[in-house]
């Protein structure tokens, strides 16, 4: 999911350098909140043919995950834990709004319409928005290798969404522009996240996200929360696990791994959940798998690494191509 955080996930309060085995653990506590995530798709399809909507899954999914957060932190860490002072709050309320709200809105509905793989490769356009963000707003070095990495990863997704052939295009306008906004909005969790992250603790920051951006997702899913009556036991509980095992344990595993790696090693250890997501796709929808797909995929993931390179800040124009 940058010195800020380009994992596009949760703001690190700091960052060491890890030990080898330190290394080891955040290596596999990463690549499991990875594979977690990369399973996102999949599920959420069976509760779409459930006749579930989108807006009502991720309502369900922010919400529950916000209570079991809320219940750890009162439980490890009392209610003083979420003190936040107001300064912390004009970041808090659109990294909720935005980072969550909008994001989740966004993705799970380019889910619904294309193939699993297609949405998470125009999710991992985040990296790409993030370098151009914070080159604007953070005045951070925009370099050579980021800017490569910016035509490695919109190279891919013409790839991806077959560009070269108008006739063949794997999604409509609509939806690789949700695609593409899903990147966006991912990408702003970093932003909105990087003024508070050396204040608050990683999991106070994901409780107030969750907390807020739940609102946002409750008032979206009204009018579609009777597509959650009558449903069977097993898609409760698949709304349960995406609430607690996608939401609430893959986040704790994210951050737990983030304490022993940098945030560009984290970044890039969290690009296996396309990689999870197109080959459940494959293998489990029988979504198809085309060469250029595939090369653009591999684009795609090579930017998202690139776009982790850690540079030096500088102004604007300091050292930048």
């Amino acid at each position: 999911m940058e010195e800020h955080l380009q994992n596009d996930r949760i703001p690190a309060s700091r960052e060491k350098p890890p030990s080898s085995k330190g290394f080891l653990v955040g290596f596999l506590a990463v690549g499991a909140a990875a594979c977690i995530w990369g399973t996102l798709g999949f599920f959420a399809k069976i509760l779409y043919a459930e006749g579930v909507s989108f807006e009502a899954l991720v309502a369900v999914r922010a919400s529950m995950g916000w209570a079991a957060m809320l219940l750890f932190l009162l439980l490890t860490r009392g209610v003083k834990s979420l003190r936040v002072a107001r300064r912390d709050l004009l970041f808090l309320v659109p990294l909720g709004l935005v980072g969550v709200g909008a994001f989740y809105l966004l993705y799970f509905f380019t889910v619904r319409e294309s193939t699993v793989g297609t949405a998470a490769i125009l999710l991992y356009s985040s990296p790409a928005f993030v370098v151009v963000l914070a080159w604007i707003f953070l005045k951070e070095t925009l370099s050579f290798l980021r800017i490569l990495a910016l035509g490695l990863t919109f190279g891919g997704i013409f790839l991806v969404v077959s560009g070269y052939d108008p006739s063949t295009l794997e999604v409509s306008p609509l939806v690789l522009a949700t695609g593409l906004l899903s990147g966006l909005t991912y990408g702003l969790y970093s932003i909105f996240g990087k003024p508070v992250a050396g204040r608050l603790e990683p999991a106070v920051i994901l409780s107030y996200a969750l907390g807020i951006g739940a609102v946002l997702l409750v008032l979206a899913a009204l009018p579609t929360l009777h597509t959650l009556a009558g449903l069977s036991s097993g898609s409760y509980a698949l709304l349960l696990m995406l609430a607690t095992v996608h939401t609430a344990l893959a986040f704790g595993l994210y951050t737990a791994g983030l304490q022993r790696l940098d945030a560009g090693q984290a970044a890039i250890v969290a690009t296996v959940e396309p990689v999870v997501a197109g080959a459940t796709g494959v293998v489990l929808l029988g979504e198809e798998l085309t060469a250029p797909k595939l090369a653009g995929a591999v684009l795609v993931l090579a930017g998202a690494a690139l776009a982790q390179v850690r540079l030096r800040k500088a102004s604007r124009g300091e050292n930048a191509v």
